[in-house]
């Protein structure tokens, strides 16, 4: 609280102008572009594309704020280009005493450059938002923030690499390789995953904690398969996925605790084999999967203390194995063969098959159903796009 009244009583007010706050770079000598901010610092980066400065040349730019005079003494802008790229940092006071600097900066790329290499950016108590970005492909973006927001629509690159704390992610983003980061703070994105320049299968990842994820994910772009990885935990967890044709299997990885997971998949045309895991604790459990036809999938969804939902449309062939304690499992479907018919617990064979599903919980109902595909909840997954 008394750091609150602080922060409150000692707003940057005091508008300073520091050389070197203005730094032009030609996009074609200088395609890899870094802003680093250290010390007391705080504020926000806008990245935008599409100035319409002839010269064709790009800019990093900072204003920046003092609370007192005596902080404008310890603030300086250092700028160097070597090897094809441009750092710009912004250096905040360091001393015991001094408070908190703001900046707005600004990093302009020009409408004609429509590509460029690697952006990064780090710095403290720092926001990042983009305008315009829908033409501009990058080779990778990487973040190192924290205690601020990053929003960013159409961001286009082979590797999207951001992370926070404190704060949510949200945006639209486009990559072969996608990992976004942070901590108490939500995570809410429209994603399409692309073929990875590395040759190697796309990557997804997307962890906080204490706040929700809620993603749809559009992977039909790419023929590797896909491998997603998403975490939370003490808060919900939506995912939706798309995937297309491959040439090899994906494996989707879906977790939290104390909270409530929602999953819609429709790997109908994959026709390569599939993983997917679903665990929770002391929440419910909703998936809808289209499996791939006569392609083995093998498949889990753990919870306790809470009902666990599973529907699979009829592609699906193999062992299902559902155990719970103190409640009920249900299978439902057609052309089903039971070795073990108890009221808690299932085990059995639907078709012939090599796929697997495990379903379980404690003190509470589970279910698995068979679905013809355009009966399956999953098939709503492809109107997220």
């Amino acid at each position: 609280m008394f750091a609150s009244l602080v922060g409150l009583i000692h707003q940057p007010s005091i508008a300073i102008r520091v050389p070197n706050d203005d730094s032009t770079f030609n996009p074609k000598e200088y395609p890899n572009l870094v802003f680093v901010a250290q010390g007391k610092v705080q504020g926000k980066i806008r990245l935008i594309h599409g100035t319409e400065d002839d010269s064709g040349l790009g800019m990093i730019s900072s204003r920046i704020w003092v609370t007192k005079e005596s902080d404008k003494d310890e603030v300086s802008i250092r700028t160097s280009f070597d090897n094809n790229t441009h750092t710009f940092t912004l250096q905040g006071p360091t001393r015991f005493g001094s408070f908190n600097i703001y900046h707005e900066t600004t990093i302009l790329i020009p409408k004609s450059s429509g590509y460029m290499e690697n952006l990064r950016v780090e710095a403290p108590n720092t926001s990042f938002s983009g305008d315009a970005l829908d033409n501009l492909v990058w080779n990778s973006v990487k973040s190192d923030l924290s205690n601020s927001t990053i929003a960013l629509q159409s961001l286009h690159a082979d590797i999207i690499d951001l992370h926070t704390s404190n704060s949510s992610i949200s945006g639209t983003f486009s990559a072969g390789h996608i990992d976004l980061h942070t901590s108490n703070g939500s995570i809410s994105a429209k994603l399409r995953v692309q073929e990875a320049h590395d040759g190697r299968q796309s990557a997804v990842t997307t962890k906080t904690s204490n706040s929700s994820i809620n993603v749809h994910v559009d992977a039909t772009a790419t023929t590797k398969g896909l491998w997603m990885d998403n975490t939370t935990k003490n808060a919900k967890l939506i995912v939706g996925t798309l995937l297309g044709p491959s040439t090899q299997g994906s494996c989707i990885n879906v977790t939290t605790a104390n909270a409530k997971i929602e999953f819609n998949l429709d790997a109908s045309q994959t026709g390569q084999p599939l993983e997917v895991n679903t665990k929770t604790t002391n929440a419910s459990i909703v998936s809808s999967i289209m499996v791939p036809p006569l392609q083995p999938f093998r498949g889990q969804a753990q919870s306790s203390n809470s009902t666990v939902a599973v529907n699979l449309t009829e592609e699906f062939q193999g062992r299902f194995d559902l155990d719970t304690s103190n409640s009920s499992a249900e299978v439902e479907g057609s052309d089903l063969t039971f070795d073990v018919d108890k009221k808690n617990t299932k085990h059995g064979s639907h078709g012939q098959g090599q796929g697997e599903i495990r379903i379980n919980s404690s003190n509470a109902s589970i279910s698995l159903r068979f679905y013809p595909a355009g009966d399956s909840l999953a098939a709503d997954t492809k109107q997220a796009y």
